[in-house]
């Protein structure tokens, strides 16, 4: 099957058009402990996350490569995605980044064992505040069965345990919108706070185009709609 060509500059251009809100007071009363020699913890979504503006979202939506029915040479197995692996043996397993990453304020974390003690994040998905971690589920963005279905089943262990434990891959979310959401796409699916559509959307196609993964013709659609959402660019 031949993949349409994407350049790779489309997934380095920063997103102008529906950033996340900005994060609010990063004072805290509590203290977090840090191994020995490391870098202090950041705040925000990670820096490594593939990102676009609208128009460039819009022009790759229309290149995607569009397969309506895909034909995967084995069943999706969930067990075959490992994920919460320290990718980068820092002490710290991919969800615990996912959390150091996407809070709001400094994270308060106890090492050994990077035990995420505290933060402050919102749910993208549905706007819900929280300081306490044990609230959110770290959901893949474009789901890993999704993935399988769109090309992943071809790929090897090593490449699904990179995209399982991926922190462009990884939002912190509620556990009701991780949930409610499951393995569907946007043609079933999308975030209750539509503020979020237009990130959501752009983020869906920088990763099926970064992964060289399908879409189907209404999950191009769906995505269309979404972006235009977007503030004009």
């Amino acid at each position: 099957m031949k993949r349409a060509v994407i350049g790779v500059a489309l997934l380095a251009i920063v997103v102008s058009a529906c950033t996340t809100s900005p994060g609010r007071d990063t004072a805290s009363t509590a203290m977090t402990t840090e191994p020995a020699g490391s870098e202090p913890m950041g705040s925000g979504l990670p820096t490594s996350a593939p990102t676009q503006d609208a128009s460039a979202a819009r022009a790759a939506v229309a290149r995607l490569e569009i397969d309506d029915q895909p034909h995967p040479g084995s069943p999706y197995r969930r067990d075959d995605w490992p994920t919460w692996v320290d990718i980068d043996h820092d002490g710290c397993d991919a969800r615990s980044q996912a959390l150091i990453g996407q809070s709001t304020t400094r994270a308060q974390v106890s090492f050994p064992g990077c035990e995420i003690v505290a933060g402050d994040w919102t749910s993208p998905y549905d706007g819900v505040e929280t300081s306490d971690p044990g609230e959110l589920d770290a959901d893949h963005l474009v789901p890993l069965e999704n993935v399988h279905e769109s090309g992943g089943w071809r790929w090897d262990a090593g490449r699904r345990r990179a995209y399982a434990n991926d922190q462009a891959v990884l939002v912190m979310v509620t556990a009701h919108a991780n949930r409610s959401k499951g393995s569907r796409g946007p043609d079933e699916w999308r975030p209750a706070l539509e503020s979020y559509w237009c990130t959501y959307a752009t983020r869906w196609v920088a990763l099926k185009v970064q992964w060289q993964l399908t879409a189907t013709t209404t999950e191009r659609d769906a995505l269309g709609q979404m972006l235009d959402r977007c503030a004009a660019s």
